[in-house]
């Protein structure tokens, strides 16, 4: 790597760190779980075809807890270290869902699993401003990419190679290659990591001045808008493109030509026209009042119009819990899910979380970028709009892997973001470097 100054970190030798030290085991064991965060989904395939795979399913819940440890570790030592601005909305939807929980002993099982469905990842987004280090944070953003990159090669691989697919993946009358997968399983939460990450890859492409990672991010971003269209998800579709128009309208309109002439080049394409050509047919949308997302987001109503303000309970509706149980099939939307699950205050305080987190990347990083790091905050803040709009249409906060890396990367944002209180000078000509692991 080029010796040089990272563009992503403030200025080497403040005066006033934003962050206090951690002892160096209480630093690395923060730092390299906050890393396996970073890789859930490679992470997770691993340890389920190894002789670890009893971990499954534990693995991360035992990470979670480590960091709480380093957390708690790094508050009593600092107690001026600020959790986000978005925290209380956090801690209110948390409150809530316990309080949801001790209400429904007479099903301590099905309660359980849904109150950890809830809460179990955003208990690790309120954590990392307690075990990250500043110099840290351009290293776990640029894991981030590395990771979403794998899982593009792996998709652009799976459509060569016309991996086998469930036919329900596939509308009636339908014709495609393949949906691709990678390692998630599932066409919907592997399009929902490529259209968070696309524009982040985009930003530090533009941002970064080293050539060997320049070439990197092209031929990802490449690699990732290939499996993005090749896992044939409409919504995901949807969501990066209302993500970059909006950009595009408060931010920057000159990107606007370019969205609209990229736009009407893919809706040309064979497959891509047919697949949301059916979303304007009649029978698609008779089959969906029928047993098809409408249909699901009618049930969701009509859940909790039994009992408006807290639904039916954790657990009981929309989700996976819920279909293990037996108590309901999937939504294919999560805040109907939600919605049914914990009604109206549930619903109401999970909606005011997500925007607390999309304003404090809008106050503490999008308006503190200067020169080419605005390119990474407005390409971060747009893929976290994407994942947000796509929810609509999939459960995607149910899917641990899809849940870790959006918080993952708007909490890496803000956290750069506070760096950048301290940057006093445009970073457009110089030269950065990832530092290497110790």
């Amino acid at each position: 790597m080029n010796a040089g100054v990272n563009p992503l970190s403030s200025q080497a030798n403040s005066a006033q760190p934003l962050f206090l030290k951690l002892d160096r085991s209480a630093a690395l064991l923060g730092k390299w779980s906050v890393y396996a965060y970073a890789a859930f989904p490679i992470v997770n395939r691993a340890i389920s075809i190894s002789f670890l795979r009893a971990y499954a399913n534990s693995w991360s819940t035992i990470l979670l807890c480590l960091m709480a440890l380093v957390g708690l570790y790094q508050y009593k030592r600092s107690p001026k270290l600020s959790a986000f601005a978005w925290s209380k909305f956090g801690g209110l939807f948390i409150l809530y869902c316990v309080a949801l929980f001790f209400s429904q002993l007479g099903l301590p099982h099905v309660a359980f699993d849904g109150l950890s469905m809830n809460i179990e990842y955003l208990l690790f987004a309120l954590l990392l401003p307690f075990v990250i280090q500043e110099k840290d944070i351009p290293k776990m953003i640029f894991t981030s990419v590395v990771v979403s990159i794998l899982l593009g090669f792996d998709g652009v691989f799976q459509y060569i190679t016309k991996v086998p697919i469930p036919s329900g993946w596939v509308d009636v009358g339908e014709h495609v290659r393949t949906r691709v997968f990678s390692v998630y399983g599932s066409p919907a939460e592997l399009a929902a990591n490529m259209e968070l990450m696309i524009p982040v890859i985009a930003g530090l492409f533009c941002l970064d001045k080293n050539r060997r990672r320049r070439i990197l991010y092209m031929i990802g971003e490449f690699c990732c808008l290939a499996t993005l269209l090749f896992t044939y998800d409409r919504g995901a579709w949807l969501g990066l493109a209302l993500g970059l128009l909006l950009i595009s309208l408060f931010y920057d309109r000159r990107l606007l030509v370019l969205l609209i002439i990229l736009c009407a080049i893919l809706f040309f394409l064979p497959p891509i026209h047919h697949r949301l050509a059916d979303l304007l047919s009649p029978t698609y949308w008779i089959q969906s009042a029928k047993g098809g997302r409408i249909m699901r987001w009618e049930t969701a109503f009509n859940r909790m119009s039994r009992n408006p303000l807290f639904g039916v309970g954790l657990g009981q509706y929309g989700g996976a819990i819920a279909s293990a149980y037996g108590y309901s099939i999937y939504s294919d939307n999560y805040y109907a899910k939600i919605l049914g699950e914990t009604g109206l205050v549930g619903l109401l305080l999970f909606s005011a979380m997500h925007i607390a987190i999309i304003r404090e990347v809008i106050q503490t990083v999008v308006r503190k970028a200067q020169g080419r790091q605005k390119y990474l905050a407005l390409g971060g803040l747009a893929g976290l709009v994407a994942l947000l709009v796509h929810a609509f249409f999939e459960n995607l906060f149910e899917y641990a892997p899809t849940e870790t890396v959006y918080f993952l990367i708007s909490g890496l944002l803000i956290l750069w973001g506070r760096t950048l209180d301290s940057q006093k000078t445009d970073l457009r000509n110089q030269e950065d470097k990832i530092p290497k692991e110790s």
